[in-house]
């Protein structure tokens, strides 16, 4: 009997679950990072309240897996002289600006947002009330700017994003927003991690 209850409660689940899709943005970044070289500032990040910070340890943790000692963030830095936006993609005179600023080698930028948000992590909308276009969306975007050389060594974008279709479902458990941009990161990383020299 416990097996049976178990069963169904697995099939209810994974029959009302909505999954999400990511979709990396720049097909042209065919390339990864060099991280043998270097020092590298993380700037900080733009994102919503509720996934800023886990998305600061994150970068925080996977950047410095491959820089060790010579990873710092802009927080924990003294001396630095930075504008309060830092928007991207930037131009010469601005990464030159960001160069003499910081004195660093390399310039993590990454921002996220949450595009679309029409609906809870537990959206009990009746069925015949469902129109089916209701839709989570939040992208992330990674950039490395060269300061040395003047230029962006790395920009990738990921979107991430759940419809709620339009079924005889009452219930749907879906991802947050902030799970999308989190996702959406984990892409990047595993993008950067298969084509970077370590």
């Amino acid at each position: 009997m416990k097996r049976i209850v178990t069963s169904f409660i697995t099939y209810l689940f994974l029959t009302s679950c909505s999954f999400p899709t990511y979709i990396l943005d720049n097909k042209a970044q065919t390339t990864g990072l060099d991280f043998k070289n270097g020092k590298w500032l993380l700037n900080e990040i733009q994102a919503p309240y509720e996934v800023k910070q886990k998305l600061t340890e994150l970068a925080l943790k996977d950047f410095s897996s491959n820089l060790n000692d010579r990873l710092s963030y802009v927080h924990t830095t003294k001396g630095l002289l930075l504008p309060k936006n830092i928007a991207l993609n930037p131009n010469k005179n601005d990464l030159s600006n960001l160069k003499k600023g910081t004195g660093f080698d390399y310039f993590i930028n990454i921002k996220a947002s949450t595009i679309k948000d029409e609906f809870g992590s537990l959206d009990t909308t009746p069925h015949k009330f469902n129109t089916g276009n209701k839709q989570k969306e939040g992208t992330i975007v990674v950039e490395v700017y060269d300061l040395n050389l003047l230029t962006i060594i790395y920009s990738q974008k990921a979107v991430g994003s759940i419809n709620l279709p339009q079924d005889n479902q009452d219930v749907h458990f879906t991802k947050t927003a902030s799970s999308l941009i989190l996702g959406g990161y984990g892409k990047i990383i595993n993008d950067i991690n298969s084509k970077s020299i370590k």
